[in-house]
């Protein structure tokens, strides 16, 4: 018989897992070869003891205290507030510096540069506006026009 076969037999033998005919067989074998007999009572020994083993429950070890100490629960949040901080003071100075900034004294070069409207007469402007029909494109415009006449100086 191979040693393997003989083996994973031995180990099926101890856990009870083979039929009573091929246990039959193996008994046979190992009454005629008793090195294998002495190789099954081993496997036989270290498969129960595995097993027990496997059985009980793992037992758990405690950390010690200053370990603990070492690892405060609330380090994410320290970590949070940190960022959130930084955040904060990052937008802050942001929109400082952009309200300090100067403005600009010359306009751009590609820019172009519109006049001012002469101001209008309030009572020209609602004469045309009244002359005009009611739902015309033309009304409308002049009543931007008037609109924005009357709030420049």
């Amino acid at each position: 018989m191979n040693a393997d076969t003989l083996e994973a037999l031995l180990i099926d033998r101890a856990l009870g897992q083979l039929s009573p005919e091929v246990e039959a067989l193996l008994a046979e074998h190992l009454a005629v070869h008793p090195e294998a007999a002495r190789a099954g009572a081993e496997l036989s020994k270290t498969v129960t003891l595995a097993t027990s083993l496997l059985k009980q429950p793992a037992r758990t070890l405690a950390l010690p205290p200053a370990t603990i100490s070492l690892f405060p629960r609330h380090r994410f949040r320290r970590v949070l507030a940190l960022a959130a901080s930084f955040v904060a003071g990052a937008c802050v100075s942001f929109f400082a510096v952009g309200g300090i900034a100067p403005p600009r004294e010359k306009p751009l070069a590609f820019a172009p540069v519109v006049a001012p409207a002469p101001p209008v007469r309030r009572v020209e402007t609602e004469l045309a506006v009244r002359a005009l029909p009611f739902w015309s494109k033309e009304r409308a415009v002049a009543l931007a026009t008037s609109k924005q006449s009357i709030r420049q100086p």
